[in-house]
């Protein structure tokens, strides 16, 4: 039996514009994306509708799906699954190694396109870890 199409609330993550988008899902698959009118966001149409291809990008072979630690050489191209607890754990003891070692401004926290409120957690968790180090492209 075959799932109905759902309708989900996001933001377009293609450009830093962020428009708000409704993106139908069918059978685990975006077969639908449209300005979502809805929003209190806004949903400004792209002059070339650049959110069409969240499709692709979300279906993509080579899209990261789970984390992954490196086996073997550095430049060896060879990874190996791993859980998100160890992978949690692997993160959080380098970065309180170099806080360690180095002191915490010794971490910077890099974000992408921040969405929403992505940022203020980003500066939230660098303050709690000691470092006035939060970045962006558009170093809000």
């Amino acid at each position: 039996m075959e799932n109905a199409k759902q309708w989900h609330h996001v933001f377009c993550h293609i450009c830093p514009a962020h428009c708000a988008r409704k993106v139908a899902v069918e059978n685990g698959e975006i077969v639908a994306v449209v300005p979502d009118k809805e929003s209190p966001y806004p949903s400004t149409p792209c002059l070339y509708n650049k959110s069409q291809i969240m499709k692709e990008v979300r279906s993509h072979p080579d899209r990261l799906q789970y984390p992954l630690k490196r086996v073997g050489t550095r430049g060896g191209g060879k990874w190996e699954r791993i859980s998100w607890d160890e992978a949690l754990d692997t993160i959080a003891e380098k970065i309180n190694g170099y806080k360690e070692q180095f002191g915490a401004d010794s971490v910077a926290f890099l974000l992408g396109e921040p969405k929403e409120l992505e940022f203020a957690f980003a500066q939230r968790f660098a303050s709690v870890f000691g470092t006035a180090n939060c970045v962006t492209p558009g170093n809000y």
